[in-house]
């Protein structure tokens, strides 16, 4: 039987320490079949919740991207060249004549 929270656990997406130690690398997102574009992280915050051992550790991840075109939520693709492909739920929280912000949370 196939288990969500177990194929969730095993995702390998970056965890805090990764994102910040690539923090000034850009990252593609892409948001559609004939949009991508090249972002970088603005900001990487901490949860609000104490990390425990156990725990998943809780942050956010926020990307600038410099169009301003803005995208709904939803799941993209997010790649790197250290740290690889993998899926985000991404969320816009900003925008405008600069670019638009878009944050990943992570729990």
């Amino acid at each position: 039987m196939f288990n969500f929270n177990e194929a969730i656990n095993d995702m390998s997406l970056p965890n805090k320490k990764q994102f910040e130690q690539y923090s000034t690398d850009n990252f593609e997102i892409v948001f559609s079949q004939d949009h991508s574009l090249s972002c970088r992280i603005d900001e990487v915050k901490a949860g609000l919740q104490p990390h425990s051992s156990g725990q998943n550790e809780q942050f956010s991840v926020v990307f600038a991207c410099s169009e301003t075109q803005v995208f709904e939520q939803g799941v993209y693709h997010v790649s790197h060249p250290k740290l690889g492909g993998f899926e985000l739920f991404l969320v816009p929280i900003f925008g405008d004549d600069k670019g638009v912000h878009y944050e990943a949370v992570f729990t």
